[in-house]
């Protein structure tokens, strides 16, 4: 067994990203910071952009490439449709501030740092969307009742539908020969896929839990044998196999979420296993001597004050519609700031493509790793004082 450096044996690969993995999350399980920005930093260390301990060899990819569809898959599956159904106006509203005020001021920003059309609209879609990096925190202090936070988590599938939707759309048109039908017959036939989907798995999945009465490990297997089904066909079709896995999410939330054991073994098995080596293969695309490169730095804060401005514009113009509080605005802002997800789907997706440069990428890490920092941050301090017993004086101090 060859021990030398970078680790080529796929075996002490595995061995050595679980053991990596379990350390982070040990690290930052009392940390406010969430543990994806500690792997986002790992990967960083430990890859050829620094230590050279791993390279991004067809093992690493690979479980990389299953985290990311396992995360678009959780982000359809954790949305609470009844509750944005029950609220949808306010989440429609949010949803599209968020998306046109960050997407626009966005493409500039692509323009201004020299992007071609394709790659500004891919910049844009990537930071319109957000990540509930955050949901957990909020889901511990009982405060997922309250409206602004259904606007937030409502928000969130509209704009990560959106960004997924602008990707394929931008990859179709910018190697399409054949004019609009280039890119139009993939996503015609994509939704054709998707309505097919949302129509037949939940009648099958009820038919197989029910009435063939699966095991766990069985129902666990039929759900993954969906979530890469649809990943392939999205793929095989000329769409992006990560929206076949938000599609899969979507066709199983409810049925999922009413049996409460099996949902809760298949979100622990994707933040167990898929989904930290998803950040760390990530990490691993970013040279440490990126953060000493003032020009890198200058592209991060551009980007990063779109995404603030847009989102904290969306937030309080919500705030001011729908009459929410002064602490429930900078709440929805704290959610939805943290770029993840959705961002690094587009834009590894992107950068695949020829579409985005290594400078590009290493800023949007440095944003994802600012953002998700303040987000949880912002989210905590906040939801702590929303959570505590108000006074009169403080009820009143909110609603400025």
């Amino acid at each position: 067994m060859d021990l030398s450096l970078p680790i080529e044996e796929p075996i002490l690969e595995f061995t050595f990203l679980v053991i990596v993995a379990l350390a982070v999350q040990l690290t930052f399980r009392k940390l406010p910071v969430p543990a994806l920005v500690g792997l986002l930093i790992v990967g960083m260390l430990i890859g050829p952009g620094a230590a050279q301990i791993l390279t991004p060899d067809p093992v690493v990819e690979l479980l990389g490439s299953i985290g990311l569809l396992y995360i678009m898959f959780l982000a359809g599956l954790e949305i609470d449709l009844d509750v944005v159904r029950d609220h949808k106006r306010e989440a429609a509203s949010f949803g599209t501030l968020t998306l046109i005020l960050t997407f626009i001021p966005a493409v500039g920003v692509g323009f201004l740092l020299g992007l071609g059309w394709a790659g500004a609209v891919l910049l844009a879609a990537a930071i319109s969307s957000h990540t509930l990096i955050a949901y957990p925190m909020v889901e511990e202090m009982k405060l997922l009742h309250r409206r602004p936070i259904v606007a937030a988590v409502g928000g969130t599938l509209l704009t990560d539908t959106a960004a997924l939707i602008v990707l394929i759309v931008v990859l179709q048109l910018a190697g399409a020969e054949d004019g609009a039908l280039g890119w139009a017959g993939p996503i015609l036939i994509f939704a054709a896929v998707a309505a097919l989907a949302l129509t037949i798995v939940p009648p099958v999945t009820r038919y197989v839990f029910d009435v063939i009465r699966t095991t766990r490990a069985e129902s666990a297997l039929y759900v993954l044998g969906i979530l890469v089904t649809l990943a392939a066909v999205a793929d095989l079709i000329g769409a992006e196999d990560i929206l076949g896995a938000f599609v899969a999410g979507i066709c199983l939330n409810r049925l999922l979420k009413g049996r409460e054991v099996l949902f809760e073994h298949l979100i622990f098995a994707g933040r167990m296993l898929f989904i930290p080596f998803f950040f760390i293969e990530t990490g691993m695309r970013l040279k440490l001597d990126a953060f000493a490169e003032a020009r890198i730095w200058a592209m991060a804060a551009l980007i990063l004050a779109v995404v603030v401005a847009g989102k904290s514009t969306a937030a309080w113009v919500s705030g001011r519609l729908f009459d929410y509080g002064r602490l429930d605005r900078v709440m929805m802002i704290g959610l939805t700031v943290p770029q993840a997800a959705a961002t690094l789907a587009v834009t590894t997706t992107a950068a695949a493509a020829g579409l985005m440069d290594e400078e590009l990428i290493d800023a949007i890490i440095i944003v994802i790793f600012v953002t998700c920092l303040a987000g949880a941050l912002a989210t905590r301090y906040v939801g702590r004082r929303l959570a505590a017993p108000k006074s009169d004086e403080d009820l009143g101090t909110e609603r400025m």
